[in-house]
């Protein structure tokens, strides 16, 4: 057996070359692959209030996991007994059952009380039991190390095309269609709702350029994220109107993968100003969708 180790938030360019490598090493000894990970960030348990916003839901980890050729998917959730591990009873009671040939983990991997386990500590355990661990090296594009929390950082900031390089896809989101204020088909304009979830991150406010994926169809779409100031809204929300698309979806679960960043939030004076900027943005997204979908 061969085992990836690590958070693996976002599972960004880094995350699927370790993982990656696991499975490589896995069918050259004709083995199965596993990624051990967990079902929530150690630092929710750590220090709760320094905890980031997840990249991706645990369904959509799970099924990009599943893409990379992996056999096992091993997630167990951070608890405050796992806290409270040292290095080496982590290793005892999470790796001894599972008798691997082979470990891989990146070079920031740290496990056990205080972080005390790495990478290298982990090397003389495989040395001492019998395996073997391989750190696989930092990956960087364009001199840039790829992080989920650079990657946090450029999706917060708007730039979700940036953050769509150090993903290797773009960044996307995926909730359940929600009723809204019908306000969208009021200005000519009908839009989908999706409710966000505080857990998860969300590009910042303003309107995108986006893809829309219902059942698994994909239809072309622009997206505003923020609070209807226009209207005096005070609920963050996400409206995605959709291009030659009008049917009845409020229950589906939709996914949202968001493209480019078209501009910032704005507050009109009246609704018909409104509609014109709209008008604009559609022309926009629709305009870079054409040019991508030239490529």
């Amino acid at each position: 057996m061969t085992i990836a180790l690590g958070t693996f938030d976002g599972i960004h360019l880094g995350h699927q070359k370790i993982i990656s490598r696991a499975v490589e090493l896995a069918r050259q000894i004709n083995g199965t692959s596993m990624v051990f990970t967990f079902s929530n960030h150690p630092l929710s348990v750590v220090a709760p209030q320094h905890c980031p916003q997840q990249l991706v839901t645990q369904e959509y980890k799970a099924k990009l996991i599943e893409k990379l050729g992996v056999d096992v998917l091993l997630t167990l959730p951070f608890t405050p007994q796992f806290l409270k591990l040292s290095a080496t009873e982590f290793i005892h009671l999470t790796l001894g059952n599972l008798s691997p040939k082979h470990i891989v983990v990146g070079p920031n991997y740290f496990f056990g009380y205080k972080r005390s386990g790495t990478p290298e500590f982990l090397q003389a355990a495989g040395d001492k039991y019998g395996f073997n661990v391989e750190i696989h090296p930092t990956v960087h594009i364009d001199d840039t190390i790829v992080s989920s929390t650079l990657i946090r950082q450029l999706i917060s900031a708007g730039n979700v095309d940036q953050a769509a390089h150090l993903l290797s896809r773009p960044f996307a989101f995926t909730g359940t269609v929600i009723h809204g204020d019908k306000r969208g088909r009021q200005l000519g304009y009908p839009t989908i709702n999706l409710k966000i979830p505080q857990q998860l991150i969300l590009p910042a406010d303003g309107v995108y350029a986006v893809v829309v994926t219902i059942n698994n169809i994909q239809y072309n779409g622009v997206a505003n994220i923020g609070n209807n100031p226009t209207f005096n809204g005070i609920h963050r929300r996400l409206e995605v109107h959709l291009l030659d698309f009008d049917d009845n979806v409020y229950g589906q679960v939709v996914s949202v993968s968001f493209l480019k960043k078209i501009r910032g939030q704005i507050t009109f004076s009246n609704a018909e100003q409104l509609k014109i900027q709209i008008f604009e943005d559609i022309a926009a997204a629709k305009s870079y969708l054409s040019y991508v979908n030239g490529k």
